[in-house]
This record gives C-alpha cells, structure tokens and sequence, in this order.
C-alpha cells in the first residue's frame, strides 16, 4: 500500500535523510521517500498499522504530522 504522509517542520536534503533513514528502519517499510519542498513522506508499506509507526517515528524525530 502507498501512503502520503504531510509533515510540517522539513527544511532541507538533511531533515529528509533524517525522516527516511528513521522511517525505513521499521519492520514492513518498503520503500521510504521525504521531501521537503512539499512537505510530504511517501510510505510504500504492507500494512496500515506500519503508517501509525511511521507518524511516530516523524514525531519522535521531532516534526510534526499534519495527515
């Protein structure tokens, strides 16, 4: 399943490496991109319990999950 996810707080190349590199880390992601131009991580994953991980491992990172 895809997944877009809006986060509020990216600035640069730096904060999405953070994101994905954090975010891929989870058992079930398959493939994890962050993009700070429009504030968005796409989430390819198994299962939509993997989406709740995802937001609060953005949160723990410290940004914010608008969607």
């Amino acid at each position: 399943m895809e997944k877009i996810i809006k986060v509020s707080g990216m600035h640069c190349k730096s904060c999405e490496m953070l994101l994905s590199d954090s975010i891929s880390e989870i058992p079930g992601v398959q493939k994890v991109s962050a993009d700070s131009k429009t504030g968005q991580v796409q989430l390819i994953c198994n299962d939509e319990s993997v989406v709740g991980l995802a937001k609060k491992a953005i949160e723990k990172e410290g940004y914010k999950v608008i969607s």
